[in-house]
């Protein structure tokens, strides 16, 4: 397992995200335009990415005239206003062909508000008038993709702009990348080794998903190698489904620090707590006390404390503490 010094390091396995072809790829928006957008350039190092512009390629051509999604009978279609044209059955034949490829897919980072590719936030309106009322749902595309990849982080560009979100976003994509590596060679010692190595992680979105991991992982029922990891991967991936709490990550941080414990200082240990309360009260980023264990890690040569991808679940290069405040 990759190490400097005796802690792991995560950026060795690049996630596969699909990303919005206008996100500083090409000039296909429908008014010919290109976005450029700083947290997918500083991605495009770390990450494999495949792009994709439904619009386009469903064959509207660029630049195009614009689409809305108008609910009608209970249906949403896809229709251009200036054109009268109905575009539904076209979106509907590429998502057919996109969502039957069975590629392994981490991540969708897409066009926020986009007809197609918004995951949320993108307007339904109720009538083709441009004076029609108007709810919020997922774009096409979007919505596809959130039902045929259920396990997979989906965020729009705009919702990465918040830092907790960014984050939990690179801590999902990150995590599920090194679960495809093991599903791609598994061994019962691998599963072993990546159950353990991800322990505090895990904690952090859900502390009996955990431990049913644990479970799985010590191979009690006696399961075939491939029925076992399968088994496994479900339930991992079903606890990243949902959002790292602060108390979760708490409750890691004093598991993480309970194993060091004993060899500091009572300075060092009030220190530690201090931080922690600090950390609670949005005074102090996580990444200041994964820096405090990792030079425990070093300082007293534990091996256990530096395999935890909690201390570095995703490169470092990517930590970026700019935040805009908002979550949409």
């Amino acid at each position: 397992m990759p190490q400097q010094g005796r802690i792991i390091m995560s950026n060795t396995v690049k996630p596969r995200v699909i990303v919005s072809r206008c996100l500083g790829f090409d000039a296909c928006r429908y008014n010919g335009q290109m976005l450029e957008d700083r947290h997918v350039e500083a991605l495009k190092p770390f990450v494999e990415m495949i792009t994709v512009c439904p619009e386009a390629d469903m064959g509207l051509g660029t630049p195009r005239q614009p689409v809305r999604l108008v609910r009608q009978d209970g249906e949403v279609l896809m229709l251009q206003p200036s054109t009268g044209r109905d575009v539904t059955a076209e979106m509907q034949r590429y998502l057919d062909r996109q969502m039957a490829v069975g590629t392994d897919i981490d991540g969708f980072l897409l066009k926020g508000r986009s007809p197609s590719c918004g995951p949320s936030s993108v307007k339904i309106y109720h009538g083709v008038d441009k004076s029609a009322s108007f709810s919020k749902g997922a774009g096409l595309y979007a919505e596809a993709v959130m039902r045929c990849h259920p396990y997979a982080a989906v965020e729009d560009e705009g919702r990465l702009r918040n830092f907790h979100i960014r984050e939990a976003f690179l801590m999902r994509i990150f995590a599920l990348a090194r679960l495809r590596a093991l599903l791609m060679r598994p061994s019962l010692a691998d599963l072993v080794r990546f159950h353990a190595s991800h322990k505090l992680l895990l904690m952090c979105y859900h502390q009996e998903m955990m431990r049913q991991c644990g479970r799985i992982a010590s191979n009690g029922a006696h399961l075939p190698l491939q029925a076992l990891v399968q088994e496994y991967a479900t339930v991992f991936r079903q606890a990243l489904c949902r959002q790292p709490g602060q108390r979760n990550i708490i409750n890691a941080l004093y598991h993480g620090y309970g194993w060091i414990s004993e060899g500091l200082t009572a300075a060092e240990r009030k220190l530690f707590v201090d931080a922690i309360e600090e950390y609670r009260d949005d005074r102090l980023t996580l990444a200041t006390l994964q820096h405090l264990l990792k030079s425990y890690v070093l300082r007293f040569d534990h091996d256990y404390l530096g395999s935890q991808y909690f201390l570095d679940p995703y490169p470092r290069a990517l930590f970026d503490l700019a935040d805009s405040g908002h979550a949409a």
